[in-house]
């Protein structure tokens, strides 16, 4: 069997197709806000008032916002766990198709906690409720599925060479986004910035029903079909 080299991912439309398909998904995973969340839990959760939840206890800011930040991505662990039952047994575009629309909810959220349309307790429980629903549900859906897609949808002689290079773009878009959300931040605000992140999780579930095919129960030599039957569907299509 041979085996497909980088150039021909493009020349090759059904390989073109999935690369098209794993690619966007990478990139909207990384663009859908989540390390800037991850990286910058403590720093979004200040400017949303958490700390004021903790102002018996006598903390600084600093410390209440670190226990904040904890007490949001504790539920990650079982929600690990919930994601192996489900999707074998909902399925990937499915649990895509619900939980991305929950992500861009909770953005909404937080920009309205951190943009100061809430106050007090009510910003703090907001905040702290939005980040870790948005955790929980970004692990049921675009955390795992795009790199499960990947390595399911691009056929065998191509399998290595597609995956690297769709998930190379998570990488750079990881980093890209790591960058400038601080320097997007002090522009725009992190409200501004947040609801441009779930924008993008809008843009993502209409990606998702439009070129996202699900692969659940297809037997693994089939799976690579998928995209070529979804490219021989479209109008003007070309076949192999």
């Amino acid at each position: 069997m041979g085996y497909y080299p980088l150039g021909q991912l493009f020349r090759v439309p059904a390989l073109r197709r999935t690369l098209l398909v794993c690619s966007t998904l990478q990139m909207c995973q990384q663009l859908s806000g989540i390390n800037a969340i991850v990286y910058f839990t403590p720093q979004i959760l200040r400017e949303a008032g958490a700390p004021a939840m903790f102002a018996g206890l006598g903390w600084s800011d600093d410390a209440a916002a670190m226990a904040a930040t904890t007490l949001a991505y504790l539920p990650k662990i079982p929600a690990v766990l919930l994601t192996t039952y489900l999707i074998d047994r909902i399925g990937r575009r499915a649990l895509l198709s619900t939980f991305v629309p929950v992500m861009a909810v909770c953005l909404l959220a937080l920009a309205a906690a951190t943009g100061g349309l809430l106050s007090g307790a009510t910003a703090g429980i907001v905040s702290i409720s939005a980040v870790t629903l948005y955790g929980l549900v970004f692990g049921m859906s675009l955390g795992p599925i795009p790199n499960i897609l990947a390595s399911e949808l691009f056929p065998t002689d191509a399998r290595s060479s597609g995956v690297a290079l769709s998930t190379s773009g998570q990488w750079v878009f990881n980093a890209l986004v790591a960058a400038a959300f601080p320097a997007l931040a002090a522009s725009v605000g992190t409200p501004g910035v947040l609801c441009g992140f779930a924008a993008v999780c809008v843009f993502t579930w209409v990606f998702v029903q439009r070129c996202v095919p699900e692969t659940r129960g297809v037997p693994l030599e089939r799976l690579s079909d998928l995209m070529k039957r979804e490219g021989d569907a479209k109008p003007g299509a070309k076949t192999e």
